[in-house]
């Protein structure tokens, strides 16, 4: 397990968490209600935690939604809740503390999250072994037991034991009466005590029962499953009261059946073993002696059931399609109403290509050779970044390492004449700034028959806040114009009225990953940093950098989850599908 890992389980429990207190909030309202609707939605908030609210995310991330909505025509509130949800749903990684870069600190965090899974390990082997020990007892009984002539929905078998009746087994459930029962119950008494079991069978409580012991065993750390196991045993008790009492057994002698049974039987030893006791035996015999009436389920709580039992399952959807690149696999196409490129050829890149000459408009991944034509050589990764504007690592997905290079050709999107105009060259180059990232997608769809999805995905990474002691960067520098920007050498970085995210840059580049910048500094500054090198040309350590950042700018770098944008690659053409020379 990782710190994502542990960020990931902490997001889901309390997710799991809140969707068992909305439950609860619904049960008040069904209060006056039957009992099973009640049982039905605390066995829905138990079900919660094997579901994670992200499993229902990926998949609405992958269903192939209607074009138009993958286009951001989705209705406005649609696309709100979708948000909304997202920033409900999702703990950003920005707020997990984690160790500092370092490998003592890197072996610290390891110690603790190996510490955690040994104790829930052990945790999960007592409650397992809690309970098949318990199982075992049901299990002798099960075998020691002989058929009976009973008539009943399922086979009855009668025990020595004194185990209360009780309905065993999921596939193929029995009936488990303890030997000389009859002696002890009146005729009526006994038809009221089996009528309860036959609701137990009917409703396969069994099987709800044996799920919730899984999630106690997953869950075992977590006081609200405890409670919710309680909640649900004393539902079920009291549905299947209701249930006898509605079929004509009168509460006394239904009443009395169960009392009986109480005083010469022990109560079944496992929820999954369905018997008659269980629940608060007091508050369940004054129940059903008052034998109130049931209300039926009016129409505004089934609308009110309806719509949250919907919108569990539809909003997480939405969050995964509103989400990520539109909604469906082919989100590469351009956003801008851009004319397609004319003259496209693509050819596979020579061993050495020739340098492009300088100047022009950057396409594919490089510069204009003329005026007329493009011919640019790019790696598909790097053609795939630029496009969507991200850095490298941050494509994701399909192989590309054994993509070829490829030499693109095309004719100039943006005409240039020696006659043009001053104005019509600076209105041409901020149509190209305009228009490059959707030719460049244009291109990679059309052409590469690139299908991505961009989404967020919480990776290991690294956030800059200002340290301890305040930050050390000179602000307003005095230094003329021309002076302004930023140098690097071997084992340096010197800049002049620059922003802060020259140095996140300069961290993504080295590490390759994810830097967030939570320094909160706006504006530019003056400042050099240096870092020591094992050898020329190598990339420093992230504690190396954590050093010098913090002793000679006042800035803290420290490792952890962060949420970041991604682009998926799902698929591309083959080479051969690629090359073409219209």
């Amino acid at each position: 397990m990782t710190n994502l890992d542990v960020v990931a389980l902490g997001n889901h429990l309390w997710q799991s968490t809140l969707f068992a207190l909305v439950v609860g909030c619904l049960t008040l309202l069904l209060r006056k209600n039957g009992a099973r609707a009640r049982c039905l939605l605390w066995l829905a908030a138990s079900a919660k935690f094997l579901i994670p609210f992200a499993l229902l995310t990926a998949v609405g991330s992958r269903i192939p939604w209607p074009s138009s909505l993958s286009h951001g025509t989705a209705p406005a509130l649609l696309s709100m809740v979708s948000q909304t949800a997202l920033r409900i749903t999702h703990i950003d990684g920005q707020g997990v503390t984690t160790p500092a870069p370092g490998a003592h600190a890197a072996n610290h965090s390891d110690i603790v999250v190996i510490a955690l899974e040994v104790l829930w390990a052990l945790g999960m082997f007592a409650v397992t072994a809690r309970w098949l020990a318990r199982w075992l007892i049901v299990r002798r009984a099960l075998h020691e037991s002989r058929p009976t002539g009973l008539a009943f929905v399922v086979p009855v078998r009668s025990s020595t034991s004194q185990l209360e009746p009780a309905v065993v087994g999921i596939l193929h459930p029995v009936l488990l009466l303890p030997e000389g029962m009859e002696r002890h119950l009146a005729a009526d008494e006994m038809e009221a005590v089996l009528a309860h079991e036959r609701c137990h069978v009917a409703w396969r409580d069994n099987l709800t029962a044996t799920l919730h012991m899984v999630v106690e065993a997953l869950f075992w750390f977590h006081p609200l499953i405890w409670w919710l196991g309680m909640r649900i045993v004393d539902e079920r008790e009291r549905a299947c009261d209701e249930q006898v009492l509605a079929q004509g057994h009168t509460s006394r002698s239904y009443a009395e059946g169960i009392l009986k049974v109480c005083e010469h039987y022990l109560q079944a030893p496992l929820i999954s073993v369905a018997g008659i006791g269980g629940a608060n035996l007091s508050r369940r015999i004054e129940a059903i002696m008052k034998n109130r009436l049931i209300e039926r389920l009016d129409a505004v709580r089934k609308v009110v059931l309806t719509l949250a039992a919907s919108a569990t399952i539809a909003i997480p959807l939405a969050v995964g399609a509103f989400t990520s690149s539109g909604g469906n696999a082919d989100a590469a196409t351009a956003e801008a109403n851009v004319a397609p490129l004319r003259n496209v050829s693509i050819q596979l890149a020579p061993p050495q290509p020739a340098l492009q000459a300088p100047g022009g408009y950057n396409v594919f991944g490089l510069m204009l050779q003329d005026g007329r034509r493009v011919q640019t050589v790019s790696s598909l990764r790097s053609a795939i970044a630029t496009a969507y504007g991200v850095d490298e690592w941050q494509v994701l997905g399909k192989d590309l390492s054994k993509e070829p290079l490829y030499q693109v050709t095309v004719d100039n999107p943006w005409p240039e004449s020696a006659t043009d105009s001053g104005e019509v060259r600076t209105a041409r180059y901020r149509k190209s700034l305009n228009e490059i990232r959707a030719l460049r997608r244009d291109l990679l769809v059309t052409h590469f028959g690139l299908v991505v999805k961009q989404e967020r995905r919480q990776m290991q990474g690294y956030v800059l806040t200002i340290g301890p002691g305040g930050s050390k960067l000179n602000p307003d520098s005095d230094a003329p114009y021309w002076k302004e920007g930023a140098g690097m050498s071997r084992g340096e970085i010197f800049a002049t009225k620059a922003p802060t995210s020259l140095i996140v840059r300069l961290l993504n580049g080295m590490f390759r990953a994810p830097v967030l910048d939570q320094t909160g500094l706006d504006g530019n500054y003056d400042y050099k940093l240096t870092w020591p090198e094992s050898l020329p040309g190598t990339t420093p350590t992230p504690d190396t950098m954590a050093k010098a950042l913090e002793e000679q700018l006042g800035l803290h770098l420290e490792a952890k989850p962060v949420t970041v944008a991604v682009v998926d690659v799902v698929s591309l053409k083959s080479p051969e599908q690629i090359i073409t020379t219209q």
